[in-house]
C-alpha cells in the first residue's frame, strides 16, 4: 500500500510539467468549450420548479393526478383574495370594481394596450399580443359576482345570479344580497368572509393540463354537451364513453412568473378599492424566482468574501484570480453541459454550485498552501508546483471520489430532480479536480507569485504599520470601527462583519503559534479531548433522533415577508392557500347516480370536516349539489339537506341541475357519470402534519368506500392533486436523503479503509466527519427547528466540506508515517502542513457560507447558519479529535517498526 500511495504521489507530483507541455493545446481546447457551454448557460437555462416535475409520469402521484386533469382540467389555480378598503366587500363601490375585475379575466380578449397601462408602457412593458397569450391560460374565473344560486319555480328549477346584473342601486337591496350569500354555507370561504370584509376570485387555468400538439381536452371542446334524453327517470349515456387519452406540456417556471405579471398588472387598476393578496402556484413561482434572484446576489456576496479571505490569507492577487477561475470554469461546464442536454434547473441548482465552489475552493486552497510553503522555503516557481502537486494530489484525488460517492448516493431517490442534483454535483466535484490538475499549473505558470521571502505585499506593509501601532491605540480604533460598523450596518450585519475581522486577524497573525499549541495541549489530555467530542456526537445524534421533518410553505420565508403574510391573511380570513382533491372512479357508466356511492361521498366529507377542523375549511363535491337542490326542490325544508335513497330521484335532481347550471355540473361529474371529485379548501401547515392526514384520509375512504366494491369492482378513491402531489414529494425527499446518507458514509468509510489501508483508520477518519455532518439536523432536533426539504440536501454538502479536510490530514499522515517511521513526526508534520490549508478553508467557507444566512428564503438561511457552524466545527475536529485519537490509538497502518513514541516541542522561531 505504502508503494501504491507514493506511486500516485508521484504521478501527481510530474503532472504540472506534463502538462506544460501542452499548454497551448489544452488552452485553447478549455476556452472553446467554455465558449459553447457558457453560450448555453446563458441562453438555453431553463427552471422547473413545480411539483409535477421531481416526479416520474410512471408515478402512482402523478398518474393519478394526470387522470384528474384528463377528466376535470388543472387544479392549477390562483385563489385571488381581496380586502375591501371600505371594510364590506357587498357594498355597491366593491361589487362593481369587482364585477368588473371578474369581466376582464373572463373577456381578456376585448382588453387593449391602453386599459393596461402598467403593462404595456415603460421600461418593462409587455407587448399586448404576449398579455393575450397568458391571459389564454385563464380557463374559467369565478367570483361574488358569477356565482348562482338554486330556486325552484314550480317544477322547475333556476339557478339565479347572486349579484344581480345590473347592480341594484337602494341599500336594502344591496343588503338582502349579503344577507343571501352568508346564508350559502358552500360558498363561504370560499368567495367571501364571514364578516364580509374579505373577498376572493378564482382564476382556474390550464397549466399542467395544456395538451401537446393542439390537441383540445374533451372538458374544454365546444360541441359538448349534456345527452338531454330522459326516459323512465335515468339519464341516458353512452355505455362506451371513454376518458380520452392527453398528452401534457411541461408547465416551464417562466410562464407562471409571466402569468403572475400580467394578473398583477389587471388587477393592479383596482387597487384603490380593493387590497389583493395572491396565492397559487404562479404567485408562488414568482416569489421562488425572486428568492433565486436574492440567492444570486448573496451568491455575488459570498464569492466577495471568497476573494477577500483569499487575498488576505494568501496576499496574492494571482492566487485569488485563479482559483476563482479554477471553480467558475468547473461551475460553467457542469451547468452548461446540463442545459445543453435540455434538462431544466431546479433550487438544486444552488446547492450543486455551493458544493462544488466549498470543494474546488479546497483544492486550490490546499495546492495553493503548499506551493507558497516551498516557495517560502526557497524553491524555485517549477519545483515548488512539482513538489506541491505531489504533496496534495493524492488527498485531492480521494476528496474527489469520496464526495462524488456521497452525492451519488442520492441517484438511489425516485425524485428526478434529486437525482439530477446527484449527477450534477458530481460532474461539479469532478471537474473541479479537472481543472485544478489541467489548468491551474497552466495559469499559475502565466502569473505566479513572486518569492515571498523578498517580496513584500500591499497586506504585508499594512500589516507591519499595524504592529507599530502602540496598544491602548489599537484598542481605541477596534472600538471605533466596531460602532461604526454596528451603526452603519445594523446588528446583524455588523456582527457577521466584526466576526469575519477577528478570525482573520486571529489566524493571519497567530496560526503559527495555534497550529504549535494545538499538538501540545491535546497531548496533555487526549482522553479529555475525546471524551467531550464523544459528548458533542452523542448529543448531535440524540438531536437529530428528534428532528422532524416539516415543510410548511409560509415558513419558508421570513415574517414580516409579503408571501408570508398573504399566506397569513388568506388563512385567518379565507379557506385556506392549500387544496386538493379526492378523486373518485366507480369505474362504471352512471356509478355516481347511484345514492348508496353520492352517501359515501357525503359521509366522507363530514368525516374529514369533523375530524381535521383545524386543517379543512370546507369540502365541496356533487353530493352537495344534490343535497341543495333536494332541499329547494321540496319547499327548502331542511329536512331535505340529505342524498335521496331512490336512484331515480337522484338522477331527476341531477337532471335539473344541468338544465340550471350545466358548467358547474361538468366542472364536478364526468358526462357518463362514472367520475367525480370532492375539492378540499385547507388552511396551510407541515407537510408532518398533511402526511398524517393523509395517511388517515387513506384509511377513511377504504371504511366507507370498501362496502361498495362488490357493485363496483373497478371502484377507485385516491387523494391527489399538487399539494398532495408536494406532500409525496417533501416525504420521498426525506427518506431519500436519510437512505443516502447512510449509503454514502458506508460508501466512504470503505473509500477510506481502502485508502489508508487499515479498518481501524478508515472508522478514525470518519468520526470527525459524521460529527459535523450531524451537527446542523442535531441542533435543529434540540432546538425544535423542523427539517425542510432544503435543509435535507445539506448533508452532502456538510459532509463533501468534512470529508475534504479530514482526508487532506489522514493521507498526509499516512505518507509521513511511512516515510519518517515516526508516529509523533507524522503528527506533527500533519498538523504543521496540513493545518494551515484547513484553517485558510474553513475561513474561507465558512465565513463565505455564513453570508447566506441573511436570506429571506428561509430554507437557504438556515442551510447557510447551520452548514457554516459544520464547517468551523469540522476544523476543530480536525485540529482536536483527530490528534487525540491518534495519541490514544496510535495507528501505524501496517507500518513495521514504527515510533509510538509522541512528544512534542514549540517549534523556535
Amino acid at each position: 500500500m505504502e508503494k501504491t500511495l507514493l506511486a500516485i504521489s508521484d504521478t501527481f507530483a510530474e503532472a504540472p510539467g506534463r502538462v506544460l507541455q501542452l499548454q497551448h493545446w489544452l488552452l485553447t481546447g478549455m476556452a472553446l468549450i467554455t465558449i459553447v457551454l457558457g453560450a448555453g448557460v446563458l441562453s438555453r437555462t431553463s427552471w422547473d420548479m413545480s411539483p409535477d416535475s421531481f416526479l416520474d409520469q410512471g408515478d402512482p402521484a402523478m398518474t393519478a393526478l394526470d387522470e384528474f386533469r384528463r377528466q376535470f382540467g388543472s387544479d392549477d389555480s390562483v385563489f385571488l383574495v381581496y380586502r375591501a378598503r371600505d371594510g364590506d366587500v357587498f357594498s355597491r363601490d366593491s361589487l362593481q370594481a369587482v364585477a368588473a375585475l371578474t369581466d376582464d379575466f373572463r373577456y381578456w380578449q376585448d382588453l387593449q394596450a391602453e386599459d393596461l397601462p402598467g403593462l404595456t408602457a415603460g421600461a418593462a412593458a409587455i407587448p399586448m399580443a404576449a398579455v393575450q397569450e397568458e391571459l389564454g391560460h385563464i380557463r374559467r374565473v369565478r367570483s361574488i359576482t358569477t356565482l348562482r344560486v338554486q330556486e325552484s319555480v314550480g317544477d322547475s328549477l333556476l339557478s339565479r345570479r347572486l349579484v344581480p346584473v345590473p347592480l341594484p342601486q337602494s341599500d336594502a337591496d344591496l343588503t338582502t344580497i349579503r344577507q343571501r350569500a352568508l346564508a350559502q354555507e358552500d360558498y363561504l370561504l370560499a368567495f367571501y368572509s364571514a364578516d364580509g370584509e374579505y373577498g376572493a376570485i378564482l382564476l382556474q387555468t390550464d397549466f399542467g393540463a395544456r395538451p401537446v400538439e393542439n390537441q383540445t381536452p374533451v372538458l374544454d371542446a365546444d360541441n359538448v354537451f349534456l345527452d338531454s334524453t330522459f326516459a323512465d327517470g335515468f339519464l341516458d349515456f353512452d355505455e362506451n364513453a371513454e376518458v380520452q387519452e392527453v398528452e401534457f406540456q411541461d408547465t416551464d417556471m417562466t410562464a407562471y412568473i409571466n402569468f403572475a405579471a400580467v394578473i398583477r398588472g389587471i388587477y393592479s387598476r383596482y387597487e384603490d378599492r380593493l387590497e389583493f393578496f395572491p396565492v397559487g402556484n404562479p404567485p408562488m413561482m414568482e416569489f421562488m424566482m425572486e428568492s433565486l434572484a436574492e440567492m444570486g446576489l448573496l451568491g455575488s456576496l459570498m464569492v466577495l468574501i471568497f476573494i477577500l479571505m483569499l487575498w488576505i490569507l494568501f496576499r496574492s492577487f494571482s492566487a485569488v484570480l485563479w482559483s476563482i477561475a479554477v471553480v467558475a470554469m468547473s461551475v460553467c461546464w457542469v451547468w452548461g453541459g446540463t442545459v445543453w442536454l435540455g434538462v431544466p434547473l431546479t433550487s438544486f441548482v444552488s446547492l450543486t454550485v455551493m458544493l462544488v465552489f466549498a470543494v474546488g475552493i479546497a483544492d486550490c486552497v490546499h495546492v495553493m498552501s503548499a506551493y507558497f510553503s516551498f516557495r517560502r522555503d526557497g524553491l524555485e516557481h517549477h519545483t515548488a508546483l512539482s513538489k506541491s502537486y505531489g504533496k496534495t494530489g493524492l488527498a485531492i484525488l480521494v476528496t474527489t471520489v469520496t464526495t462524488c460517492a456521497g452525492v451519488l448516493a442520492l441517484l438511489s431517490s425516485d425524485l428526478l430532480p434529486v437525482r439530477v442534483f446527484a449527477v450534477m454535483s458530481a460532474v461539479g466535484v469532478a471537474l473541479a479536480l479537472f481543472f485544478t490538475v489541467l489548468l491551474l499549473p497552466i495559469l499559475l505558470n502565466l502569473w505566479h507569485p513572486g518569492d515571498p521571502r523578498r517580496d513584500a505585499s500591499f497586506a504585508d506593509r499594512l500589516a507591519a504599520r499595524w504592529n507599530a501601532i502602540a496598544p491602548g491605540y489599537k484598542w481605541l480604533i477596534a472600538l471605533v470601527y466596531t460602532l461604526a460598523v454596528y451603526a452603519l450596518l445594523g446588528p446583524a450585519v455588523g456582527s457577521y462583519i466584526l466576526l469575519i475581522s477577528l478570525l482573520t486577524y486571529i489566524v493571519v497573525n497567530w496560526q503559527g503559534e495555534i497550529l504549535d499549541y494545538v499538538p501540545r495541549m491535546v497531548a496533555a489530555r487526549p482522553v479529555v479531548w475525546l471524551l467531550a467530542f464523544m459528548a458533542v456526537f452523542l448529543l448531535c445524534a440524540y438531536g437529530t433522533s428528534q428532528v422532524r421533518i416539516d415543510s410548511n410553505m409560509s415558513e419558508l420565508f421570513r415574517e414580516g415577508s409579503l408571501l408570508r403574510t398573504t399566506y397569513e391573511v388568506v388563512d385567518e380570513n379565507m379557506a385556506g392557500a392549500q387544496g386538493m382533491e379526492i378523486m373518485i372512479d366507480t369505474g362504471a357508466s352512471d356509478g355516481l347516480l347511484e345514492p348508496e356511492v353520492l352517501q359515501a361521498v357525503d359521509a366522507l366529507q363530514q368525516r374529514l370536516k369533523a375530524r381535521y377542523h383545524r386543517e379543512i375549511s370546507r369540502t365541496y363535491s356533487l353530493a352537495n349539489i344534490v343535497k341543495d337542490t333536494n332541499q329547494i326542490m321540496n319547499d327548502d325544508d331542511p329536512a331535505y339537506y340529505r342524498i335521496p335513497d331512490s336512484r331515480v330521484m337522484v338522477s331527476q335532481l341531477l337532471y335539473l341541475f344541468n338544465s340550471a347550471n350545466p358548467e358547474d355540473r361538468r366542472s364536478l361529474v364526468s358526462d357518463d357519470y362514472s367520475r367525480s371529485h370532492i375539492s378540499i379548501s385547507a388552511y396551510n401547515t407541515g407537510s408532518y402534519q398533511y402526511q398524517e392526514m393523509f395517511t388517515e384520509i387513506g384509511a377513511d375512504i377504504d371504511e366507507l368506500f370498501g362496502g361498495l366494491r362488490q357493485k363496483f369492482p373497478r371502484l377507485d378513491v385516491q387523494v391527489t392533486g399538487s399539494m398532495a402531489l408536494l406532500m409525496r414529494m417533501t416525504d420521498e425527499i426525506a427518506h431519500s436523503q436519510f437512505n443516502s446518507f447512510a449509503l454514502a458514509i458506508g460508501i466512504i468509510s470503505l473509500i477510506m479503509v481502502l485508502t489508508l489501508g487499515s479498518m481501524q483508520g478508515g472508522l478514525m477518519a470518519m468520526i470527525p466527519n459524521l460529527i459535523p455532518a450531524l451537527l446542523g439536523f442535531g441542533l435543529m432536533g434540540l432546538l425544535g427547528i423542523p427539517l425542510d426539504t432544503d435543509t435535507l440536501l445539506m448533508a452532502p454538502l456538510i459532509m463533501g466540506i468534512a470529508v475534504d479536510d479530514t482526508v487532506h490530514f489522514m493521507t498526509h499522515y499516512r505518507i509521513e508515517l511511512a516515510r519518517s517511521g515516526s508516529i509523533s513526526a507524522a503528527l506533527g508534520g500533519a498538523i504543521r502542513e496540513v493545518g494551515q490549508a484547513v484553517m485558510f478553508t474553513t475561513m474561507i467557507l465558512g465565513l463565505g457560507f455564513a453570508v447566506m444566512s441573511f436570506s429571506g428564503y428561509l430554507g437557504m438561511a438556515k442551510m447557510g447558519f447551520f452548514g457554516s457552524a459544520a464547517i468551523f466545527v469540522a476544523l476543530l475536529c480536525d485540529l482536536f479529535l483527530i490528534p487525540a485519537m491518534v495519541m490514544i490509538f496510535k495507528p501505524t497502518f501496517g507500518v513495521q517498526n514504527a515510533d509510538t513514541t509522541i512528544t512534542f516541542q514549540e517549534r523556535t522561531a
